[in-house]
């Protein structure tokens, strides 16, 4: 009898009470119009032969037809027995979700880890600097044309600054799976020897500018 007789409402139409009270506060107002259009005719003090004219228009199943209660419906509410029905479809339909939507995350960062071990020689030295570069700034440009892109070069790129700049989902990508985290941290490291190789050939030749730039100094001023 509970599940059949007791409702409920969500939250979604809490304002239910209001609107079911105010609907039939108008059903019963009508109800009493109309009772009285069929009774204003009858008057107190009337002539009994005239209210017997009267009754014998007015016969019950005519009065009964003429005064149906308009029938009510509940918009909003379900029975206990419904509730418990759709809170049981709900769980099935939420079951696995999580799992559903890391699915995309867990196959991009497979597919940037992948992509990005694959890489040798100078094009692996390019696309570190330019990794490098786009890690370090924010170029909205840039990483609109990443994002876009439908190349598995710039969307792992696009994982990767993603990564860099803190984004939960695919750090959580990264971690799910022991492999992808391995194989990227080792790409890591060998990304980081590059840069360090060529930051110190960097300031090794800015070192021998400088140099050459003071003896060239030394020269004129002999000269002069």
């Amino acid at each position: 009898m509970e599940l059949t007789k007791d409702h409920f409402t969500f939250a979604r139409h809490s304002s239910f009470p209001k609107t079911w009270k105010r609907k039939k506060t108008q059903a019963n107002r009508e109800y009493r119009r109309k009772s009285d259009e069929l009774l204003v005719e009858v008057k107190p003090g009337m002539a009994a032969d005239d209210a017997a004219l009267i009754a014998d228009d007015l016969t019950s199943g005519l009065f009964q037809k003429s005064l149906l209660l308009k029938p009510l419906q509940k918009h909003g509410t379900v029975s206990v027995g419904e509730k418990v029905k759709l809170k049981l479809e709900k769980r099935v339909e939420m079951a696995g979700r999580r799992a559903r939507q890391n699915e995309p995350y867990d196959r991009a960062a497979a597919s940037a880890v992948r992509t990005l071990s694959a890489l040798e020689g100078e094009k692996l030295v390019e696309v570190v600097r330019y990794a490098s570069f786009l890690c370090n700034s924010w170029d909205g440009t840039k990483w609109f044309g990443l994002r876009q892109s439908t190349d598995p070069l710039d969307q792992a790129l696009y994982f990767l600054v993603e990564l860099t700049h803190g984004s939960g989902s695919e750090h959580d990508a990264i971690c799910r799976n022991e492999e992808v985290r391995k194989a990227l941290d080792t790409w890591l490291a060998n990304a980081n020897r590059i840069l360090t190789r060529f930051r110190r050939a960097r300031e090794r030749k800015a070192a021998e500018d400088r140099k050459t730039a003071e003896k060239v100094n030394a020269l004129r001023r002999a000269i002069q």
